[in-house]
């Protein structure tokens, strides 16, 4: 919906439709964090009354809906129904978790059991459902395996956003916080029979992101491995 600047605006920095306003609360949280984000501050960014902003949408939870539309339209793929089963829901999966990467604030929006229900979230979804049914699942099955696809990439999309967060707060790197954390496991003997550790030896230099991928792609692998074998 594009509807026109509604009255009641002051000069703002060219926000004229309800899709500008949108623009401007997505900017603020990939700033600044969801938090952030309310009707009010979003206003002052934009340079609007939040009376003004009242006629664009109804409360926070509206704003944050359509804040979640605009990003899944245009993070959507042409080609989301070409390919195997297989490539679709790889590329379904990495097609969520990008976005995850570009906008954290978004996992907050998403992962959970009442999610916004706009033409973007339902798209979301019925890409990974029509992969699965053509795999051969019924439909409840595709659904379940859906969720559990999808619950995958939100829990590791964890990682790098709950890794943003401390260093936004000022805590330590992270290569420097494991290193230390595995200093104090060796010195308190907690490393003895738990190879998994030591095999693991930390670098304190080490940036996590390139880790992190490395595992979602080596949990991705083998869990659409099990909803669609080879």
């Amino acid at each position: 919906m594009r509807s026109r600047r509604p009255a009641g605006a002051r000069d703002g920095d060219g926000v004229d439709t309800r899709d500008d306003l949108v623009r401007v609360a997505v900017r603020l949280a990939d700033a600044d964090g969801l938090d952030a984000v309310s009707v009010r501050a979003v206003a002052h960014r934009a340079g609007l009354t939040p009376d003004a902003v009242y006629r664009w949408v109804r409360n926070r939870d509206d704003l944050l809906g359509a804040m979640a539309e605009q990003v899944l339209d245009s993070g959507r793929t042409p080609d989301k129904e070409q390919g195997t089963p297989r490539e679709r829901l790889c590329r379904a999966a990495r097609a969520e978790w990008s976005l995850y990467r570009r906008h954290p604030w978004l996992l907050t929006v998403l992962a959970t059991t009442r999610p916004p229900v706009g033409p973007g979230v339902l798209a979301l979804i019925d890409g990974t459902v029509t992969a699965l049914t053509d795999a051969g699942y019924d439909l409840p099955d595709a659904l379940a395996g859906y969720l559990a696809l999808s619950g995958y990439v939100q829990g590791m999309a964890l990682l790098p956003v709950t890794e943003r967060a401390e260093r936004e707060a000022g805590g330590a790197a992270w290569g420097t916080w494991w290193s230390g954390t595995f200093a104090l496991l060796e010195r308190t003997g907690r490393t003895r029979g738990r190879d998994w550790l030591t095999a693991t030896r930390p670098d304190p230099t080490a940036d996590p992101d390139p880790q992190v991928a490395q595992w979602f792609e080596f949990g991705l692998a083998r869990l659409v491995d099990g909803l669609v074998p080879a």
